[in-house]
């Protein structure tokens, strides 16, 4: 039994997994961290629900998206610490005043990222702030599958490929009060550069990783750098998005993505409202804005109940989608293709970081004094 036929065909969302009758497939990494499907032939029996499943290879259920909001939490700390606006927060208290389960991202002891579930205010808020890891969602798909069969109502969050997963595992099952909500994905990097990068930054800085943030809003919304604490002290910088933002360590499926349009699988579609200056410049005051994505009249329902919690205002779809090119494109191949992970293959970690890291600063800077000489240029033609 092969359940795909390339490596770029399986996003690793783990639904074959759990749903083989005999536990016969295992969820193993590869060379390079990313997680993919290890059957046991002596167990398999080839029933085919594994290669059923697969909502990345067959499609999912679509709901088109159907309005586009900018929103914000109205309590400023709940803001600070969220991704962009904080309306994820807003989404999940209605679930678990609802004493509901919710089920999203978290970093586990080892600051590796793995979805948990969660059932109260205190452990919810471990799934604040977007993670650019690829989560390991282990067996969550088949507790959701038990509190819906308990008559919970849960919120399950994650990227498209793994809401569309858990939504094909789920077909035989009462889903009447499963909440989505998918993320507007740039790509998942390797778990493993993730751990090698924590490394790195133990030895840089001699010390241990005490807390760790992909995206530190203390410098502001815009700012894209990440913050390491080591033994309690923040340290900044870019190294690690700067392979996240250029693609050199994504999954292979990230570059033939199935779910890069308005059709999604969630309920809602999770975004940072990027171009919010171009659309509702005096709603931007740099500490996050999130575009929320309504795509059912269940998510209807819940953005209005919401609505106590939040700033709130309708956006043209179109407009706002436009910023955010993964609504409508996978993120691509990077030119030098394989650079990284050749070099990450030949010098080990610390030089390939090196080599791709004075790579992507000198193009950047580039771009830099191209974009302020344009800008004098214009200035002295007035």
């Amino acid at each position: 039994m092969e359940i795909f036929d390339s490596k770029n065909n399986c996003c690793g969302c783990s639904a074959c997994e759990q749903i083989c009758p005999k536990n016969a497939i295992k969820m193993k990494p590869d060379d390079r961290g990313f997680l993919y499907p290890v059957i046991d032939n002596s167990l398999c029996v080839e029933c085919g629900a594994c290669k059923r499943v697969c909502a990345f290879q067959n499609g999912y259920e679509k709901n088109r998206a159907q309005k586009a909001y900018a929103i914000k939490h109205k309590d400023f700390n709940t803001r600070m610490t969220s991704r962009s606006g904080g309306v994820f927060i807003a989404i999940s208290d209605f679930i678990l005043e609802k004493n509901g389960s919710v089920y999203g991202a978290a970093f586990d002891d080892d600051f590796s990222v793995c979805h948990i579930r969660t059932t109260n205010k205190s452990e919810r808020d471990r799934l604040k702030g977007s993670k650019y890891v690829q989560s390991n969602v282990k067996d969550t798909f088949s507790n959701v599958k038990q509190d819906l069969k308990n008559g919970m109502y849960v919120l399950f969050s994650g990227t498209a490929c793994q809401v569309g997963g858990l939504k094909n595992y789920l077909k035989n099952t009462d889903t009447s009060k499963l909440y989505t909500c998918d993320l507007v994905c740039h790509g998942v990097p390797s778990p493993k550069i993730w751990k090698e990068y924590l490394n790195h930054c133990e030895k840089k800085y001699n010390g241990k990783v005490t807390n760790a943030n992909f995206r530190d809003k203390t410098l502001g919304w815009n700012a894209h750098k990440e913050a390491i604490w080591i033994d309690g002290k923040k340290y900044n910088s870019n190294e690690y998005a700067y392979l996240f933002n250029d693609n050199y360590i994504s999954r292979p499926s990230c570059f033939n993505c199935k779910f890069t349009n308005l059709d999604r699988p969630a309920d809602f579609t999770l975004a940072d409202f990027w171009g919010i200056n171009n659309i509702l410049p005096e709603f931007n005051d740099n500490k996050g804005v999130s575009l929320l994505l309504v795509n059912s009249s269940k998510g209807a329902e819940v953005l209005e109940a919401c609505k106590k919690d939040i700033e709130c205002f309708e956006c043209d779809l179109q407009k706002s989608a436009k910023p955010n090119p993964n609504l409508y494109m996978s993120s691509q191949k990077p030119k030098d293709g394989d650079y990284f992970w050749n070099n990450y293959e030949k010098y080990g970690f610390e030089k390939a970081l090196n080599k791709c890291y004075k790579k992507v600063f000198w193009v950047k800077l580039k771009i830099r004094i191209r974009e302020k000489s344009n800008k004098v240029k214009r200035i002295f033609k007035k």
